[in-house]
């Protein structure tokens, strides 16, 4: 298989401001011949969240070198996958939320974390070492300077859904918007306007769920904006700089004192600005990942490793069922629980947590 000119079978839930989709992008612009085969929606032809893997890659008039699956998954998660013959990868990006992923990651040849320190636990589970650390980055067709005037001192885009109503996100949020001007931060952004706002901001504001390295970090940087974020480990000071390429904040006290001093430090504030957004642009963008991807998919050691390849039918399917069931996935659930003959009790037993979930979370 040749970097230049592979042929990949992607597989997502699509929206415009996914990574999956930035990163199908950065594969095309690079000269790959890329086939959607993820979850279709309305905006976007695609397949049912049940469909044959296998049925779909044999019916591809290119054949796929191999196929990629990348979270978030929303209700997608492909079907008999370890029956392929070809090498399969997976992009957990959200991989400090939520277990499922851990059990998702045994259908797959190779593993790719944006989290860098969950390589060394994500290895012991699935019990070989093609797990890589692969961050987030910029879209440099979405995410560069607009040459705008830097009307807001801080702007911030990102989630603010009820499940962060009560989290060290929207209080900091709350103080910030109290005092400073910024755009509506709570406010959904497609994704034309996202590199507009940090083009517009003085300074980007970060600060993470779960001490995790965000998208904002890259965004921020590549549209030139100083990019100030709360103190986290996952490999943050091997990508940028502390204090020469973005400023790291450590408490709420700490944020505000670094916003005004910034604010009125002109020359200061934009050298680290420009340095962050140089090193974005070499280093961290996603075409450098789709580099990172292909690059590793293409090596001639790479082994068949998801150790659901060989698992019984009654691991797959429990492996299944725990996916499903995070993902919503009822009807998947229910095309499972026929194939695998169970009795009418079992079967609702199975399903009856999936259908919770589906009503009420």
């Amino acid at each position: 298989m040749s970097e230049s000119s592979a042929c990949i079978a992607l597989g997502y839930r699509w929206f415009p401001t996914a990574a999956g989709y930035h990163l199908e992008r950065a594969l095309q612009a690079l000269g790959h011949t890329v086939t959607f085969v993820g979850l279709g929606e309305s905006e976007r032809c695609g397949y049912g969240e049940s469909t044959s893997l296998a049925r779909i890659i044999s019916s591809l008039p290119d054949p796929p070198a191999f196929y990629f699956w990348i979270d978030p998954a929303g209700r997608y998660f492909p079907a008999d996958i370890e029956t392929l013959t070809i090498p399969t990868a997976c992009y957990l990006i959200d991989i400090h939320l939520g277990h499922w992923r851990n059990v998702a990651a045994q259908f797959f040849d190779v593993v790719f974390v944006a989290q860098k320190d969950h390589v060394a636990q994500m290895r012991q589970i699935v019990g070989h070492d093609q797990v890589y650390w692969l961050p987030l980055a910029a879209a440099v067709d979405v995410h560069y300077d607009h040459d705008l005037p830097r009307i807001y001192d801080v702007g911030f885009v990102g989630n603010i859904s009820v499940a962060h109503q009560r989290t060290t996100r929207q209080r900091r949020l709350r103080l910030l918007t109290a005092q400073f001007s910024m755009n509506d931060p709570y406010r959904h952004y497609p994704p034309a306007e996202v590199g507009t706002i940090y083009s517009q901001s003085k300074i980007v504001f970060n600060t993470s769920i779960a001490g995790d390295v965000t998208m904002r970090i890259f965004e921020g940087a590549a549209c030139g904006a100083l990019v100030l974020t709360d103190a986290v480990q996952n490999g943050l000071t091997e990508l940028y700089k502390p204090d020469e390429e973005l400023v790291v904040f450590e408490d709420d006290e700490d944020l505000l004192s670094k916003i005004r001093y910034y604010l009125t430090h002109d020359n200061e504030r934009d050298a680290i600005a420009y340095a962050g957004q140089a090193r974005t642009l070499a280093q961290h963008t996603y075409h450098h990942r789709a580099r990172q991807i292909v690059g590793t998919l293409s090596l001639p050691e790479l082994q068949r490793s998801a150790p659901m390849r060989t698992a019984s039918r009654q691991e797959r399917d429990a492996a299944r069922r725990t996916i499903y069931t995070h993902l919503h996935m009822l009807d998947a659930l229910f095309d499972l629980e026929r194939d695998a003959r169970s009795n009418p009790l079992r079967r609702m037993w199975h399903i009856l947590p999936c259908l919770v979930r589906r009503l009420f979370v």
